[in-house]
């Protein structure tokens, strides 16, 4: 299939390579190994990369259906945000305490800086600036939201360094956004390609040995065992790494659904565009209600995007379908750049792709091996995967190699749970919870008031907020 439609970063990378990527090998015999891992996007290949730099003589292949990068790791927004699923008493309580929940929260933060130096180590060309993030509130309840973050902030010891709260005229310091009353501030974010990414990462873990077999759907896993159509990886340790795609895998059903995305990206902005936008920092940019994550790229355009607003589950756990964006999901992006842009209405829409994220029962991620079987699992990052995939990797490497680290002493570790509800159960249940969550914003900017139906809806899937 042509590849460019899958996000603006395959297209950019198809027009650089003068031609479709080439495509490697399918698996096509059986195979020994001492880990297979099923899925090539970040879990999977930063978990390669991170045991072959620990134990270079380890077999390591990685199985994917369809290509390396070719799901949420090569269609995100590219923001590398130290953000995870879960708030800071949800963490405290898989245990630890309170001690537990700041050290996830660091984790994270690291995590940021652990992927700019192996971008760095490696070599790879994917417009890496570590250029932190601010959240816009655009409402007087968001900026209230955002001022009581922060002196949660400080109450678990995180300082200025990690958050601060920005005035609407540090804001219009920084860029140009119509409607921003203040912002909530970190610096510990990163904004990158991140089809590249996933493309360097690959190569990387084939310089120190690692085998990637594309286009090799696994059918089912078992101990011991990755088994495709056409052959069957045989090792010690079998790592699930395949996010909201796990649902196509015999016996994997229920453990991670997909939530539906969609990206746009402009043309390049001119320098009078440029010049009145006033994003010199490259910044990454969030807004809430509805959610909005923005990027001013390397090559100066931007991407805008986020959840799919009309769809945002399908029946059966389906995932996102390859190409461009519907119409009417195009039309609502659209109009929220012109919104926080005025100056841009008229811009061209160059490309739109459609992405999905995965999520677990608990909506947190987990990192999980059982010794017993070999078989190890990592995902559910609820779109926040670009950093927590990186601590994933790590924590996966200790995991395997037995050793007993600040990584896999993490609350997220072994944090096992129930399966995600049978059809039509699951369909319904997410069309009202969207439902819900749409009319508590509609609410919300009516009444300037929290709104309960969004909490009612939070509460119903397990969501319980952030840390970071």
């Amino acid at each position: 299939m042509d590849k460019s439609t899958l996000s603006h970063w395959w297209h950019k990378m198809e027009i650089t390579n003068g031609g479709p990527i080439p495509e490697r090998p399918a698996l096509a015999q059986d195979e020994e190994a001492d880990v297979a891992i099923v899925g090539a996007g970040y879990t999977g290949l930063y978990t390669a990369l991170e045991l072959l730099k620990s134990v270079p003589e380890l077999k390591v292949v990685l199985l994917d259906a369809n290509v390396a990068g070719y799901g949420a790791s090569g269609r995100n927004g590219g923001a590398v945000i130290a953000q995870l699923n879960g708030s800071r008493s949800f963490w405290a309580k898989r245990g630890g305490g309170r001690q537990a929940a700041i050290d996830m929260e660091r984790a994270v933060q690291k995590a940021v800086y652990q992927v700019g130096d192996i971008i760095t180590s490696e070599g790879i060309e994917c417009g890496y600036a570590h250029n932190g993030v601010m959240m816009v509130a655009r409402t007087e309840l968001e900026a209230r939201r955002f001022k009581a973050g922060i002196d949660e902030d400080r109450q678990y010891g995180f300082g200025p360094e990690d958050s601060r709260y920005l005035s609407q005229s540090e804001i219009l310091d920084k860029i140009n956004i119509a409607g921003a009353l203040g912002a909530r501030w970190s610096a510990h974010c990163a904004s990158l390609d991140g089809g590249r990414l996933a493309r360097g990462l690959a190569v990387a873990v084939e310089k120190r040995g690692g085998v990637i077999y594309e286009n090799s759907r696994v059918i089912r896993i078992e101990p011991g065992k990755a088994i495709t159509a056409r052959g069957t990886v045989r090792a010690k340790f079998v790592v699930r790494a395949t996010e909201a795609y796990s649902e196509s895998i015999k016996g994997q059903e229920r453990t991670i659904i997909p939530i539906h995305t969609t990206m746009l990206a402009t043309e390049v902005l001119t320098d009078e565009q440029i010049a009145r936008l006033r994003w010199a920092g490259h910044e990454a940019l969030l807004a809430d209600h509805p959610f909005l994550h923005l990027q001013f790229t390397s090559d100066n355009r931007i991407t805008i995007g986020g959840d799919d607003p009309r769809v945002p589950y399908k029946w059966g756990s389906a995932p996102s379908a390859d190409g461009p964006a519907e119409p009417e999901v195009r039309d609502h992006y659209y109009g929220q750049l012109v919104k926080l842009f005025p100056f841009l209405d008229g811009i061209k829409i160059v490309d739109t792709w459609q992405g999905v994220f995965g999520t677990t029962r608990k909506w947190a991620p987990n990192v999980s091996l059982d010794r017993a079987t070999g078989l190890a699992v990592a995902g559910g990052y609820v779109g926040e995967g670009l950093a927590p995939s990186n601590m994933a990797g790590r924590t996966l490497r200790d995991l395997i190699l037995g050793r007993d680290t600040e990584m896999t002493r993490l609350p997220w570790t072994n944090m096992n749970g129930r399966r995600w509800e049978p059809e039509p159960l699951r369909y319904v249940g997410a069309g009202v919870i969207w439902a819900a969550r749409a009319a508590g914003d509609a609410n919300e900017h009516r009444t300037g008031k929290p709104s309960s139906l969004i909490s009612i809806a939070n509460r119903t899937v397990g969501f319980t907020g952030h840390v970071g």
